[in-house]
């Protein structure tokens, strides 16, 4: 081989050599102040809550007239709140004009009765006091979703809401109580005083509000051949030149 062959192939090795340690070097920047578009994920729990709520008319008490129209008790009550999966009503009462020691004579008799927004009606009565109680459940179920992608928890919430039960929703239950008086007409003054009775009412309903929680991110394993190249020595990275058998 002629010398100056011999030092365009050194030459050239020299290069070669300079060029890999500087790609074996070589470390990318990371990049600054980019914004990141991948959304987060947020984890959905439902939790189930319970409310009391009151009718638009709180006198409960209920007329049975001698002379005129009876007047029963009427209310509406409307549940203000999505996924409501159930309402509770329970009417309790006592006699308030009852004669006689040992047995109770002109005993009332009570008729509590619920209309639902589909139009349903729930009725029951009772005589000289007692407690009806009326449920109406499974109106809606758990809301389908428990994992949501968003940018923050309040875009979740949002998101959250598309699968939002609004079965019953602001629809009125309607609500009548009427009093049968038991006394009777054969004893005026005691019929007299006997309007009708009072009654206590309790609302309760139960409803699923959703609890937002992020899912904190898993980095993925580093697996790319840049992070190999820097796990290896600088030999072991410069060694498949060398080991080039037109080199030695």
């Amino acid at each position: 081989m002629k010398p100056l062959d011999k030092i365009v192939i050194i030459v050239g090795a020299v290069i070669i050599v300079l060029a890999a340690v500087g790609i074996a070097l070589w470390k990318p920047s990371p990049p600054k102040n980019l914004p990141k578009f991948e959304q987060k994920e947020y984890a959905v729990t439902w939790i189930k809550k319970t409310a009391t709520i009151s009718p638009d008319n709180t006198n409960y008490y209920a007329y049975d007239r001698i002379f005129g129209k009876d007047e029963p008790y009427i209310g509406n009550v409307s549940i203000p709140v999505y996924n409501l999966k159930s309402v509770r009503f329970v009417l309790t009462w006592e006699d308030d004009h009852l004669t006689g020691i040992l047995f109770k004579r002109g005993k009332d008799t009570l008729t509590f009765e619920i209309t639902t927004p589909d139009g349903k009606v729930e009725s029951e009565e009772t005589k000289g006091n007692g407690v009806i109680e009326f449920i109406f459940d499974n109106i809606n179920g758990v809301p389908p979703v428990d994992i949501v992608k968003a940018n923050s928890s309040s875009e979740a919430l949002e998101e959250v809401k598309c699968y939002y039960g609004d079965k019953w929703k602001d629809q009125p239950f309607q609500i009548k109580v009427s009093v049968k008086v038991g006394e009777k007409l054969f004893r005026p003054l005691r019929r007299l005083m006997d309007k009708g009775n009072n009654f206590t009412l309790t609302i309760e309903y139960t409803y699923y509000e959703p609890q937002i929680e992020e899912i904190p991110e898993t980095p993925p394993p580093e697996t790319s051949a840049m992070n190999i190249m820097e796990e290896m020595s600088l030999s072991d990275r410069l060694y498949p030149l060398f080991a080039y058998a037109g080199f030695h």
